[in-house]
């Protein structure tokens, strides 16, 4: 109970030193407030935080600095209901806030106060809203990030943490998901090795800048470029996080590039390719003049005739190599050897340096496999050669060389890839070199020390693009005045593919009178092979287009169609899947000046075989003798 004197000051009754004590070392404020707001009581941080004895004082003059009562004051709710209000509010007098108890006492007249604790909770309250802020933050980034982020259980496979990217990218929504194995969502031809991937990361393996197909909702597919590492939870559990960035336009764009690049390439061929043929051409008017001069020498005709094929198999190399180099298709990955296709790459190369410079070419005797696009590694080094040309206006030397060579010996680069030893491949050249403060910037998109005109900044900038995304390294060293060394790491491919290369098949025996369709427009060509393959025992029809070949089949019994790909009215692809579709007993051979991977059915012509003009004659029957047996 509670009484007060005379004075107004509150006697507290019955209480000892260790109250008082626990009193004035409150941390806290502590007051009594009557029912006409003076103060009865006050403790020592009360008195001090106020700066005097609030006791006899009004409360919200004392505490609050106001001229009148408080609008947010519970004092007639908390003594007149008998009720326990807590609340938080900030103090205009020092800007702090305090959460504060109040609840009703009653006093020795009878009469009941209000008592009242404060405690101060701003710095609680500023990290609290600091965290809060955080963590709204984190969930604006998480959520708002163009990008996909995924948790997985590298235990199970299964996703446990998504972010809205995937709506925004794939077309799935977060609660789609999670609980999904994550390799589900990539394309059946990249489970394995994301799967590999994502076991390198449990072993403690950051990945950067790994490229993989992904599936979308309704069936598409996007291209991802992948960032994966392991992160240990607070309960000991380890995960592994996925952050992927859409990249599909970006390589579409590339791969636009790269064809650019490519035409751009061929314009610089072109003179040397005029050059060759011409030779070529001379080379068969000769012999054909030593024919008119020798008819009475069968053996001497015998050999000219073989020269002239052989003439005509390089002017067919240098056909084929050029619309292989120049044609528009998908990225086909496969196992290369880098010595054999550089050597396949020598005349190109050489026509491509001028007769003002010098290509050595140093390869060695052993087989390196590498698993890469040939499109894509004819681009790097014809990049690089190209660049090399440039930096020598007035002739010089260039060097290509392929080596294998241990990790310690390479360069000390840090390789994410553990194999023990590298495919290097370098081009150095005897030109102006690259300043050492212009070093830093070569592989920057855009950036050229070419004159207005002469260089778009993108060739080095597409060779490191290509050189990383296949697992590899390029490094650059130069002098000014002394030449410039371009050096690519190249990591190693396990297995070595199988390659057939297409040689002439001989002739085992003749035909047993089976029935050939030739479909052709030329007649120059159609002419030769109706009287040829009629010379080896087939019987030979002839029709100058698909609409009347059709008209042929539909009288006779035919055993194979032998079709050009491109012809008027109706063309070899539309021919032969009618054909397939109305007899389907019936063979059928497509053949084009184009390369296969350049047909508009970008060569998957199923159940067809193709044959890329000019071939010759014995290739032909070997074809035709396989389909009929």
């Amino acid at each position: 109970m509670y009484s007060t004197d005379p004075s107004g000051k509150l006697s507290i009754l019955d209480t000892n030193n260790l109250f008082n004590a626990l009193i004035d070392h409150f941390r806290g404020f502590i007051c009594i407030v009557a029912m006409d707001n003076k103060v009865l009581f006050a403790n020592k941080a009360l008195k001090e935080r106020t700066g005097y004895d609030p006791v006899g004082h009004v409360c919200y003059e004392a505490f609050h600095g106001r001229s009148s009562v408080c609008p947010f004051c519970p004092k007639e709710q908390v003594i007149n209901q008998n009720r326990v209000i807590t609340w938080e509010k900030k103090s205009p007098l020092d800007g702090h806030w305090y959460n504060v108890v109040n609840s009703a006492v009653e006093l020795t007249t009878g009469e009941k106060a209000m008592f009242t604790q404060a405690i101060d909770v701003s710095e609680k309250r500023t990290l609290k809203g600091g965290s809060e802020r955080q963590k709204l933050l984190l969930d604006i980034i998480w959520n708002k990030a163009p990008f996909i982020i995924t948790g997985i259980n590298p235990e199970n496979g299964r996703i446990v943490y998504a972010n809205q990217g995937y709506e925004t990218i794939l077309g799935y929504k977060c609660d789609e998901v999670v609980g999904m194995e994550f390799f589900d969502l990539f394309q059946d031809d990249e489970r394995e090795r994301a799967l590999k991937c994502c076991q390198d990361v449990c072993r403690g393996f950051e990945k950067n800048e790994v490229v993989f197909w992904w599936k979308t909702k309704d069936g598409g597919k996007r291209l991802l470029e992948s960032t994966c590492f392991p992160v240990d939870t607070e309960n000991g559990q380890r995960l592994v996080f996925n952050i992927s960035r859409d990249v599909t336009e970006e390589r579409r764009l590339q791969d636009q590039l790269v064809q650019a690049q490519k035409m751009e390439a061929i314009g610089r061929l072109a003179g040397g390719m005029a050059h060759d043929f011409n030779n070529l051409l001379t080379s068969i008017q000769g012999y054909l003049s030593l024919i008119d001069t020798n008819k009475n020498n069968p053996e001497k005709i015998s050999n000219l005739l073989k020269n002239i094929n052989l003439v005509l198999e390089r002017s067919s190399d240098i056909t084929h190599r050029l619309l292989v180099f120049s044609g528009r298709r998908a990225q086909k990955k496969a196992v290369i050897d880098l010595p054999s296709f550089i050597l396949d790459m020598q005349h190109f190369l050489q026509r491509l340096c001028g007769e003002e410079i010098e290509l050595q070419i140093s390869l060695p005797e052993e087989d390196i496999f590498i698993y890469a696009d040939q499109t894509h590694l004819q681009q790097i080094i014809m990049n690089l050669i190209v660049n090399a040309k440039d930096a020598m206006p007035n002739g010089g030397d260039i060097l290509l060389k392929v080596e294998l060579r241990d990790q310690e010996a390479s360069n000390p680069i840090s390789m994410e890839n553990q194999d023990t030893s590298w495919a290097v491949l370098t081009i150095s050249d005897s030109g102006c070199g690259i300043p050492e403060h212009l070093k830093p910037r070569i592989f920057e998109p855009f950036f050229t020390t070419k004159p207005p005109g002469e260089g778009t900044g993108l060739g080095l900038a597409m060779v490191y693009s290509l050189v990383k995304q296949y697992g590899g390294h390029i490094t650059v060293n130069s002098n000014t005045g002394k030449g410039t060394t371009f050096q690519i790491h190249w990591p190693l491919t396990e297995t070595e593919e199988i390659r057939v290369e297409g040689t002439d098949t001989a002739l085992k025996g003749r035909a047993g009178g089976e029935t050939i369709l030739v479909v052709e427009d030329d007649a120059m060509v159609r002419s030769p092979l109706t009287e040829l393959l009629g010379s080896v025992g087939y019987k030979v029809l002839e029709a100058e287009n698909g609409k009347k070949a059709l008209e042929v089949l539909e009288g006779k019994k035919v055993d194979l169609v032998l079709s050009d790909l491109v012809m008027p009215k109706m063309d070899g692809i539309e021919l032969s899947k009618i054909v397939k579709e109305r007899y389907p007993a019936t063979k059928v051979i497509l053949s084009s000046g184009y390369p296969e991977n350049c047909t508009p059915e970008n060569g998957k012509l199923k159940g067809i075989t193709f044959l890329s003009k000019p071939y010759s004659f014995s290739k032909l029957l070997g074809e035709i003798q396989a389909l009929l047996g």
